[in-house]
């Protein structure tokens, strides 16, 4: 019996004993789990730190003392964050934590050590942050691998976050004789990209955390942006001059191309394209002809450019965007490549004014100053005359008043002071002096004005309509500022929104009175037709305007040449681009929101900048319009005086045909009803006739 007794004690005490060390062998196993992920993790980390200037530890309650900042060797000038998320985070409510992170962007973390057990949980973080970009999506990051953080509808995430590394933790089997042994494996993964499929995350082994130590221990952050592989990329384009013409079509049609100009975007795109070894695959949204840029719509649809970005449909867009805080809120934008000048396209009058050619050379107020000077001039001479024929004239000496019977007649003293103005000569110099120290004067005074007159009618004639901003019916012929555009009474708009709220909320008093009259146009065509018909000035970049007047002056030219197809008679305006500019407006290439592909496409959109490719692509772009403009410069032949530049002078003459036949037959009619009807009229003693009638005036 005590035998049996104490073999049941021995048994229980070695089974006690069994699973106390099975109790330890697995609190050893987990302990040494958690030591080798903390192992794994300081390394990675360290690899990171070496290459930021601040880093970001993000962290729950599982993962909260896991690393040891302090332990892991660092640069004394690293910047270190340590951000505590609770199970039930709530990002969009959480003010504080956004604040937060606010402030290390503003700083310039680019490393981020995200350990959050719940996969949910990190998917939602990395869609709020990025949704309100308070991370650097170019940065180094380093996540625990989780299989919901790769769902399709988180595809775009990893198209944008891209140097990323996963450490997944799984176990694997050796088989022994009668036995297997649960081994645990910690890799390090990351993502393909671009990626091979839509919405497919492929994920990409790179490293492997055993025995104390990384298996292959190279850099886990290449860059995956500097060679694409070949790989595809969608490029949205939209046919805005000069970004890109219609031209550019052939080149990825798979119609012939030709040598004609393709735009300063879509050259910069095929570059690009070699430079970083990726296929441009070009698309045209759908109906971007009219909806251009694009806006906003019902139940939150966007169109245009813009729908396409929201969407995530491409990876490039190509269009002229202009570097806003709009466009920012949707695209990434490249560093500017061109400044652009904004401006209206106005209407300039083709109505003659070769008639006005005598008053041309002179305004109003010089006018008026010179008719105020040739009667004052006038009159002194007279007065002079008169003077002297009074007081000095009985004296014995009358030489001194040969020749003051030029001045002493008020209609022959305004003839020849009038004469001396056109330079004509006096038939006769008057000795006396005072009348001749006034008469030098007055040829150094009329000398002066004639030159100035003649040349100022030899600029009028070389530029007859675009030299003076006459009125005509209240339209300038060229409106050059934004005062003379606000003075008009002229409709003004553009068929973007942001356009109208620029002028709005501008300090200047004559942009907000265009602002509250601009107006919003969807048609191109019909805005240029407006202003043809000189009842609307089009905003838009002087590029395009004058690409704009190029084509009406082309398709002018055809119209005469096949039998006046287009009256041209029925338009009275020709189109003039407004020289002052509203706002010079940076333009740089639309990218993906958060793009990866931004460092590079600066890099070379700065190459191509600074070796004068951008300004090549542009003067091609532009040269079709120049031709065109030389063309109608040259059909005008300003240089030459043609008949219609005579119309000033036919005028002249016939008013002063007019006049003088005026005369002629008012003196018929005093000759018959008051001469011949004089009772001492006599028409055989006419000289005492007209004798008696000077005594009696006299």
């Amino acid at each position: 019996m005590r035998l049996e007794i104490t073999m049941i004690v021995i048994f229980c005490s070695q089974f006690i004993r069994a699973i106390i060390e099975r109790k330890n062998f697995g609190l050893h196993r987990c302990t040494s789990r958690i030591d080798d992920l903390k192992s794994a993790i300081e390394r990675i980390v360290e690899e990171i730190a070496a290459r930021s200037n601040c880093i970001i530890f993000i962290t729950d309650t599982t993962y909260r003392g896991l690393i040891d900042v302090h332990s892991i060797e660092m640069s004394s000038f690293l910047s270190k964050y340590d951000i505590a998320i609770r199970d039930n985070q709530d990002f969009s409510r959480s003010r504080k934590l956004t604040r937060i992170f606010e402030h290390i962007k503003t700083v310039g973390c680019d490393a981020y050590v995200i350990l959050i057990a719940n996969g949910l949980l990190t998917s939602r973080f990395l869609q709020y942050a990025e949704r309100e970009r308070l991370i650097n999506t170019r940065g180094r990051f380093l996540l625990l691998h989780d299989n919901r953080l790769f769902r399709p509808e988180l595809h775009y995430i990893w198209n944008r976050i891209v140097n990323v590394v996963f450490v997944r933790r799984y176990n694997t089997y050796k088989y022994r004789t009668g036995e297997q042994i649960a081994v645990e494996r910690i890799d390090l993964e990351t993502i393909y990209y671009p990626s091979p499929m839509k919405d497919f995350t492929a994920i990409k082994y790179i490293d492997t955390w055993r025995n104390g130590r990384l298996r292959h221990g190279n850099n886990h952050y290449i860059s995956k942006t500097s060679n694409l592989r070949g790989n595809g990329l969608r490029v949205a384009v939209f046919e805005h001059i000069p970004a890109v013409t219609e031209a550019s079509r052939n080149h990825y049609q798979g119609t012939i191309a030709d040598s004609k100009a393709l735009g300063i975007e879509f050259e910069l795109i095929r570059i690009i394209a070699k430079a970083m070894n990726f296929k441009a695959n070009y698309y045209m949204p759908f109906n971007i002809a009219d909806d251009k840029w694009g806006k906003a719509g019902d139940n939150d649809s966007y169109t245009g450019l813009l729908g396409e970005a929201i969407a995530g449909k491409a990876d490039f867009f190509l269009g002229d965007l202009h570097y806003t805080i709009h466009n920012l809120n949707y695209f990434d934008l490249s560093t500017p490549y061109n400044t652009e000048c904004l401006t209206f396209l106005t209407p300039e009058s083709l109505t003659d004014n070769s008639w006005k050619l005598l008053i041309l050379p002179f305004r109003l107020n010089a006018w008026i100053a010179l008719l105020c000077t040739l009667l004052i001039g006038a009159g002194g001479l007279h007065v002079f005359a008169l003077v002297y024929q009074k007081y000095i004239g009985s004296r014995p000496k009358r030489d001194n008043m040969e020749g003051l019977y030029l001045f002493t007649g008020f209609q022959n003293s305004m003839l020849y002071t009038y004469g001396m103005l056109l330079q004509v000569s006096l038939p006769r110099l008057p000795n006396t002096w005072t009348v001749r120290i006034f008469i030098g004067w007055w040829w150094i005074y009329s000398i002066l004005v004639t030159v100035i007159y003649r040349a100022s009618m030899t600029a009028t004639l070389s530029h007859p309509v675009a030299m003076y901003n006459i009125h005509i019916q209240d339209i300038l012929v060229t409106i050059d500022s934004l005062t003379q555009l606000t003075k008009s009474s002229l409709a003004v708009g553009g068929w973007n929104e942001e356009g109208k709220e620029f002028f709005l909320v501008s300090s200047d008093p004559h942009s907000q009175q265009i602002g509250k009259k601009f107006e919003l146009i969807e048609n191109e065509k019909d805005a240029v037709d407006q202003v043809a018909n000189g009842t609307f000035c089009y905003y838009e970049n002087s590029y395009l305007l004058r690409h704009i007047r190029g084509k009406r002056i082309f398709e002018e030219e055809n119209g005469q040449k096949n039998k006046n197809e287009k009256d041209t008679g029925s338009v009275k305006y020709n189109l003039h681009v407004m020289e002052e500019c509203v706002v010079h407006m940076p333009i740089a290439l639309g990218l993906e929101k958060n793009s990866p592909l931004k460092p590079h496409v600066n890099l070379w959109v700065r190459r191509m900048t600074e070796i004068g490719l951008v300004r090549k692509w542009l003067s091609d772009v532009m040269e079709w319009s120049k031709i065109n403009e030389s063309r109608q410069k040259s059909n005008s032949e300003t240089a030459l005086v043609n008949l219609r530049k005579l119309y000033g002078a036919f005028i002249a003459l016939g008013i002063g045909y007019f006049l003088s036949f005026v005369a002629l037959f008012g003196e018929i009619i005093h000759w018959r009803y008051v001469v011949l009807r004089d009772p001492k009229y006599d028409k055989y003693y006419l000289d005492i006739y007209y004798k008696n009638e000077n005594k009696f005036k006299t």
